[in-house]
């Protein structure tokens, strides 16, 4: 199956969940809501591709170049992102799974605006994570080490800090509110540049 042929049943709102697809070069295109899950797509190019909403859960991904593409609110939980290229993506609302956060944290990789609402993170190591703008709502970070993580205006409202090491963190414009904060090491001069509404409640 051709590019062509790859487009012309995106648009006609056809599953190609499973497909083989690899190696094709759809640099440019549009694939707003496709359903690529399971796919196999290794090597292929996205290079300025839009890719909205699409689903790549499952799909192999492995050294694809994704460089320049738009892929807001795209689903690539369980995905195989093996030598893969991210390079100036828009990543906003984008879906991961925790061994792929926990994955690129550790590679040093800037993740912008990816969901990572309601994520069980428990007790990991996140020091120097760079998650920034990002969606951390509910998030399970009880014993979590957060130490010099940049999570500059990343919403942590309602998510679970108890415990969690946050020194060095920079916190400015985080969203705290209603986040648990017992026994969490957080400086009162981060706390002061996070948001929490209702109050300005300091930890010592």
């Amino acid at each position: 199956m051709g590019v062509v042929d790859v487009i012309a049943q995106i648009k006609e709102g056809k599953s190609l969940a499973g497909s083989d697809l690899a190696g094709l070069d759809f640099s440019g295109q549009d694939l707003s809501g496709a359903d690529l899950s399971g796919a196999n797509l290794h090597g292929s190019k996205f290079n300025g591709a839009t890719l909205k909403n699409v689903n790549f859960s499952g799909a192999d991904l492995g050294h694809c170049d994704f460089g320049g593409s738009d892929m807001s609110g795209s689903d690539i939980t369980g995905a195989n992102l093996d030598g893969a290229e991210m390079i100036n993506v828009n990543q906003k609302g984008m879906r991961i799974d925790r061994d792929r956060l926990i994955s690129r944290v550790r590679s040093g990789w800037t993740l912008d605006g990816v969901d990572l609402s309601g994520m069980n993170l428990s007790g990991e190591d996140l020091r120097y994570a760079k998650i920034t703008y990002a969606n951390m709502q509910g998030c399970n970070l009880e014993g979590a080490d957060l130490r010099g993580a940049v999570l500059y205006e990343t919403d942590l409202s309602w998510s679970n800090l108890t415990n969690a090491d946050l020194r060095g963190a920079s916190l400015k414009r985080a969203n705290l509110t209603k986040a648990n904060r017992q026994g969490a090491k957080i400086r009162k001069w981060a706390l002061k540049r996070a948001f929490i509404a209702g109050k300005t409640a300091y930890l010592d």
